[in-house]
């Protein structure tokens, strides 16, 4: 009985609970139909929404997406809104363009709005663009095109840009993402402001280039640098910059370069050349080095206002000191050096093929010419111009005034001056003297110079130039030339009447000075004067033009032509040989007289005396008289004649000697004395007067005494 109880009250306890659910069940269903039932409310139209392109087929009001590679966001595209077109075509309007850290550049674009790519990674921006990167460059154009398979910005318009002190504007613009690089295609205009001691900077350029990582600025197409003060020019130019600011450290010129002005130039003035590199300090400024290449010049600044040296060559390269002196430069191929001219000094010009220079803090001291050397100096007032040509120069200059000092020529040199040529292998030109050295053999030849006046070879020839005189040592061999119209500033000389005026007349001695101006030279050292049948032995010689005289001591031998009386023409005269220890001619009065134990052998027979002396004819070389005085021996046809005087007129043929007393011995040794003895040659026939003292003697017979020696 109890599980049958407990089974009932299990199956009770199941059906309460069933319908329990059921009422439940019922009364969700009466609620929800009451729900339904119920009143409804009035629902409001949503807002029509401003199409920004009816020709659109989506829009969008704001937006931002994001480029990764990787995991790491690449680049950002933020806009306003978007238009999508029916063609596939996508604006973006407000847009903003965000790359970040690419190679440690991060920059941005913006635009008014952009048409999208259809690869939807290149974008066409257009109304207000603006370029900024993290490092400060900002650029601004209406505008611009950006692909991200490049990473190229492009601008095709007007552009403008700036960079700390740098600002710029131009047609065209690039920036290369990848290369870091920036370009004005057309018309470039830079400015670089001044900072601190560094001045402002302008260029104008067909295109400009500028390579931040690589620290180089590049300008193409003619560019032209205003520079603090200097002007830089050339077709094409590449500024290399200073790693940490934009300064220049070098700058590349190619193409008709052109640079001048500016206090960084030193010493320099102006430079020129097809090609041009300018190394600078450390300030950026100041010029450290120059290398010019094709048709190279260079034009240094002068002192006081004066116009300074200027050099030409196909290559140059010159160094600048600390102070911006110049100290050293060299040339090569077709060098042409000019020093200007002075209130003292004339203009010279020096063309060879290399050349190479140095200075200190004045300025230039030494250049050094090789390969061919030649040399003009330009006419003053006082001098005509003078021209040297050797195969090397050293030339020695003043720092300070930048003039020639001295110039030493070696190798076959050439020189002239007016009519004055000169040659040697070496010569030494002291411009302040105005001298000229000239030494060393060319081959065999010794060193020579030639005038209208005459010509000298010697060991050694020291000329100066300005009133001419000369110095010549050593092997001396001149040759006094005829005389002409004009000989020299002096004027022509007057030849002694000894002398032809037809011929030369050649010296011989060891040494010589001759001075121009007085026409006076004279030989020392066993000299020999020849002409034609004279001849002229002495220790020295003296010829004095001025005046037509000459003179010879020491030693002295004489060889003369003395003509003879109605002789035919075209007859040479024996020469007459004179002997003494000086010699001497005097032209006025045409008179030439031996001193000290002189001799004289010819047609008038053999004559002693301490004093011999020939007067001749006024208008040819005969003898018109001849007096011998004091200790006088004569020997004539065979008779020897002593006394105090003898005269000789070859007019009428007579010889005159005086003395206390006058002997004659004849070749029969007869003998005759008196006060006065006179001897008639053509007739053979001798008188002699004496007075109340002396009584004439004939004496006779005996053995000759020998003839005196």
């Amino acid at each position: 009985m109890e599980s049958a109880a407990g089974t009932i009250e299990g199956v009770t306890s199941w059906q309460t609970r069933a319908q329990a659910a059921l009422a439940l069940v019922a009364f969700g269903v009466v609620g929800a139909v009451g729900y339904t039932l119920r009143p409804r409310e009035a629902r409001l139209a949503p807002a029509v929404l401003e199409r920004l392109d009816p020709k659109a087929t989506i829009e969008t009001r704001g937006g931002d997406v994001i480029q990764l590679k990787g995991s790491r966001q690449d680049a950002r595209i933020e806009f306003e809104s978007q238009v999508t077109y029916d063609t596939g075509e996508t604006k973006l309007i407000g847009v903003k363009v965000s790359v970040d850290n690419r190679a440690g550049r991060s920059y941005t674009i913006t635009g008014k709005e952009a048409r999208v790519g259809e690869d939807q990674t290149s974008y066409d921006l257009q109304g207000d663009v603006k370029l900024e990167t993290n490092d400060g460059l900002t650029a601004f154009s209406e505008q611009a095109t950006y692909a991200d398979a490049e990473n190229i910005v492009k601008a095709p318009g007007p552009v403008r840009f700036t960079r700390g002190r740098m600002s710029g504007t131009g047609i065209g613009f690039t920036y290369d993402e990848q290369r870091d690089t920036l370009w004005l295609l057309d018309q470039a205009v830079i400015h670089v402001a001044p900072e601190g001691t560094s001045g402002p900077m302008d260029v104008m350029a067909g295109a400009f280039g500028f390579a931040r990582t690589d620290r180089y600025m590049r300008f193409e197409r003619t560019m032209h640098m205003d520079r603090e003060g200097q002007t830089i020019d050339a077709n094409e130019a590449v500024v290399h910059l200073f790693t940490d600011r934009d300064e220049p450290d070098l700058i590349e010129l190619r193409g008709d370069s052109r640079v001048s002005g500016g206090t960084g130039m030193g010493a320099l003035q102006s430079m020129s050349a097809r090609d041009m590199n300018l190394d600078y300090r450390d300030d950026g400024r100041s010029l450290q080095q120059a290398t010019l290449a094709g048709q190279s010049a260079i034009q240094l600044a002068g002192k006081g206002g004066a116009s300074g040296q200027a050099l030409e060559g196909e290559f140059l390269e010159i160094s600048l000191a600390p102070d911006g002196s110049v100290s050293s430069l060299s040339s090569r191929q077709n060098v042409t050096v000019t020093l200007p001219a002075t209130r003292d000094t004339a203009a010279r010009t020096i063309r060879s093929n290399v050349l190479t220079a140095t200075g200190g803090a004045q300025g230039l001291s030494a250049m050094n010419f090789t390969e061919g050397v030649n040399y003009t100096e330009a006419a003053t007032r006082t001098q005509g111009a003078r021209v040297a040509r050797a195969q090397s120069l050293v030339a020695a200059l003043d720092p300070a005034a930048g003039t020639l000092q001295e110039a030493t020529f070696t190798g076959t040199f050439q020189f002239a001056d007016g009519p004055l040529t000169a040659t040697s292998n070496l010569a030494k030109y002291r411009i302040g003297a105005g001298t000229l050295a000239l030494s060393g053999k060319q081959g065999t030849a010794d060193p020579q110079i030639k005038d209208e006046a005459l010509t000298i070879e010697a060991t050694t020839i020291d000329v100066t130039l300005n009133p001419r005189r000369m110095v010549a040592t050593g092997k001396v061999r001149s040759a006094l030339l005829p005389p002409g119209k004009s000989a020299g500033a002096a004027g022509p000389g007057k030849r002694p009447g000894l002398l032809s005026d037809q011929d030369p007349v050649q010296i011989i001695a060891e040494s010589l000075t001759y001075d121009e101006v007085q026409r006076r030279g004279e030989y020392q050292g066993q000299a020999v004067l020849l002409q034609g049948q004279t001849q002229i032995n002495a220790d020295s010689l003296t010829i004095d033009e001025s005046k037509g005289d000459l003179i010879a001591v020491g030693k002295v031998i004489t060889s003369l032509a003395i003509l003879r009386k109605n002789a035919t023409a075209g007859t040479p005269s024996p020469a007459t040989i004179g002997r003494s220890g000086s010699f001497t001619y005097t032209d006025q009065g045409r008179r030439a007289t031996y001193l000290t134990a002189a001799t004289l052998d010819g047609e008038t027979g053999n004559l002693r005396a301490e004093k011999i002396e020939i007067v001749l004819a006024p208008e040819e070389n005969s003898l018109s008289r001849l007096e011998a005085i004091d200790k006088v021996t004569a020997l004539v046809d065979k008779r020897t004649v002593t006394g105090a005087r003898l005269s000789y007129v070859p007019a009428d043929e007579k010889y005159v000697v005086n003395g206390a007393p006058v002997t004659m011995v004849d070749a029969d040794c007869q003998e005759l004395s008196g006060k006065t003895l006179t001897f008639f040659k053509a007739s053979d026939r001798v008188q002699v007067d004496g007075n109340d003292e002396i009584r004439t003697q004939t004496k006779g017979g005996g053995k000759c005494a020998p003839t005196p020696k």
